[in-house]
């Protein structure tokens, strides 16, 4: 009886072992795992979709426009309350910050579920406007999935794309991030939006 009490504690409590060393090594490696390597491609725009009152995007925005990286910015974001939405605000920012107003666009996008159900009309904004590639300026989070996901709906319409971050960001969120809650909290919430977005069709 002992014995097969002392195998049935084994079979179960090496599996869960197994999956707990397993989580714990998940989760020290978030970074190396959504963060990707950022690439500053020279495009026809900037699509700047990190808009955060905590984020150095906009100075990164600014930077990348002036040294000729891109000669149109768009800012990219969902409405956050009654006809309120960021990117109109990010806009006048960059305006006041020397950008001239006609090299700045924002574009409303719908509330979504997730960012795979906003990526065509992004796609068909570029489109309009005659572009032909695109650099997409992203939180650092958030720079593997977006270059995996979105490269899709832009590359099949014949738009080359690719996906920055602020080196900044990306260094303010890397630097002891286990120990600082917000960090943690935006690592770990990604890894949930992408294991979520799995699982429904218009997400992917």
């Amino acid at each position: 009886m002992m014995r097969l009490r002392r195998r049935w504690a084994y079979r179960v409590l090496i599996p869960l072992a197994l999956l707990a060393i397993g989580c714990v090594s998940l989760f020290f490696a978030l970074p190396s795992l959504l963060i990707a390597p950022a690439s500053v491609a020279k495009s026809d725009v900037i699509l700047h979709g990190a808009i955060s009152k905590h984020s150095a995007a906009d100075k990164y925005v600014i930077d990348l426009y002036r040294r000729g990286v891109a000669r149109k910015i768009v800012c990219v974001d969902s409405q956050i309350s009654w006809d309120l939405y960021p990117s109109d605000y990010v806009r006048e920012s960059l305006i006041s910050q020397g950008v001239p107003a006609e090299d700045v666009i924002s574009l409303r996008l719908p509330i979504s579920p997730c960012a795979g159900a906003v990526l065509p009309r992004i796609v068909e904004f570029v489109k309009a406007n005659g572009w032909k590639s695109a650099l997409y300026v992203t939180h650092p989070e958030d720079s593997r999935y977006s270059d995996s996901l979105a490269r899709r709906f832009f590359e099949r319409e014949g738009v080359a794309f690719a996906v920055s971050y602020s080196p900044e960001d990306s260094e303010e969120l890397t630097r002891d991030w286990r120990r600082t809650h917000w960090k943690t909290q935006r690592m770990v919430g990604e890894a949930m939006i992408i294991a979520l977005d799995r699982f429904y069709s218009e997400c992917r």
